[in-house]
């Protein structure tokens, strides 16, 4: 599988450290050595490294051409679900949300998870390493990120990954009805 275009994503949180650390010139270097394309970094309420030379909009979002490759940064995103949709792969931080609508899109894309762990109860990385353990997902600390890019855009393990399993509407149903009685 040849992986082009990478999404990055901190969902509407702060986490520049992944951020920060994404857009930081070694990294944007690296991605660029391992033929991603197209990066599209949703940074959240963080700032934008200062020396990254991005013009941003109103919106915060804005496009730039580094390391041979197209890099797009953007605040928020209300199609997330789209953007996930047109990726290759995608890097998040471990919010139920991203990794879910990651997990769920059909085909399967490899998703690597990076927890904040500046968080008070640290429910994130609990969360990524029990999904990692279960096999849909790798995990990686801010720290050792750029040595597992490329194990997680190279190896084939993430081909291997378990697909996660396809929602199951009733089984809410089912619970309530439970619940009131009707069942």
């Amino acid at each position: 599988m040849t992986l082009s275009s990478l999404l990055v994503t901190v969902g509407s949180t702060l986490f520049p450290a992944l951020t920060n650390t994404i857009l930081s010139p070694p990294l944007l270097a690296k991605l660029s050595s391992l033929g991603i394309k197209q990066l599209i970094v949703q940074y959240g309420r963080a700032d934008l490294p200062p020396d990254l030379g991005i013009g941003v909009d109103s919106k915060g979002s804005g496009i730039k051409y580094i390391d041979g490759m197209v890099v797009q940064v953007m605040r928020f995103s209300e199609k997330f679900e789209e953007l996930v949709k047109k990726s290759d792969a995608v890097i998040s931080h471990a919010g139920s949300g991203s990794i879910l609508t990651t997990l769920r899109r059909n085909p399967p894309i490899p998703l690597l998870v990076v927890p904040n762990e500046t968080l008070m109860d640290n429910h994130q990385a609990e969360l990524a390493d029990e999904m990692s353990k279960q096999g849909y997902l790798m995990v990686s600390r801010v720290e050792e990120l750029e040595e597992k890019l490329s194990t997680f855009l190279e190896d084939k393990r993430t081909e291997a990954m378990k697909p996660f399993p396809e929602m199951d509407g009733t089984r809410f149903r089912g619970i309530v009805d439970e619940m009131m009685g009707f069942a």
